[in-house]
C-alpha cells in the first residue's frame, strides 16, 4: 500500500509540473509562451528548492534564514548580479547574523 502511495503522489507531481510544457507544446510556436516558460523555469527550479531552506536553517534562530533569503531577493532585485555573488552575499549575511545572535 505504502509504494502505491508514493508512486501515485510521484505521478501526481510529475503530472502537475509537467502539464504545462504538455498543454502548451503543440499550439504556440517556439518563441511564444514556451520560451518564456523555459526561461523561467531554473528560476522555479531554484526557488522551491531555497524557500524550504530558507525557514528551516536553524529551528533556534529562525532570523538567520530570513535575513539570508532576504538579502538574495534585495541584491536580485536591486542590481542583476551573478548567481555566485547572490550567493555570497546571502551567506555573509547568514554569518553576520549568526555572530550577532551569539553575542546576545
Amino acid at each position: 500500500m505504502n509504494i502505491a502511495v508514493i508512486v501515485g503522489m510521484a505521478l501526481i507531481t510529475f503530472l502537475l509540473r509537467f502539464a504545462p510544457l504538455l498543454l502548451t507544446r503543440d499550439f504556440l510556436p517556439k518563441t511564444g509562451k514556451i520560451k518564456m516558460m523555459l526561461d523561467h523555469l531554473p528560476l522555479a527550479v531554484l526557488s522551491a528548492l531555497t524557500v524550504p531552506g530558507i525557514f528551516q536553517v536553524d529551528p533556534k534562530a529562525p532570523l538567520i534564514g530570513i535575513a539570508s533569503g532576504a538579502t538574495a531577493v534585495i541584491l536580485v532585485l536591486v542590481r542583476k548580479i551573478p548567481l555566485l555573488l547572490v550567493v555570497l552575499g546571502a551567506v555573509t549575511a547568514a554569518v553576520i547574523v549568526k555572530v550577532i545572535s551569539l553575542n546576545f
